[in-house]
């Protein structure tokens, strides 16, 4: 698994059936993706659920707003569904 944060534009290129969470920022220009595709021009890569977890908790306002970030169990468990 590939864990990534891709701006709108990036993340509208990546296959829907290749993702397997997503969550957009707050203001919708930005989104944490995990995929099994390969994706170029990522803003930042991670190697694992954990990393990238404890980057949106110390980011939270951009993410969530409410203090919290996103949950590694979050990234992990939660099945991105398209369209939706």
């Amino acid at each position: 698994m590939n864990y990534y944060i891709v701006t709108k534009e990036v993340f509208e290129t990546i296959e829907p059936g290749t993702i397997q969470f997503a969550h957009h920022s707050m203001d919708n220009s930005a989104w944490v993706v995990t995929t099994t595709d390969t994706v170029e021009n990522v803003l930042s890569s991670y190697t694992n659920a954990s990393d990238l977890s404890s980057y949106t908790v110390e980011t939270n306002t951009h993410w969530t707003g409410d203090g919290s970030g996103i949950e590694e169990w979050e990234i992990e468990e939660t099945e991105y569904l398209s369209g939706i």
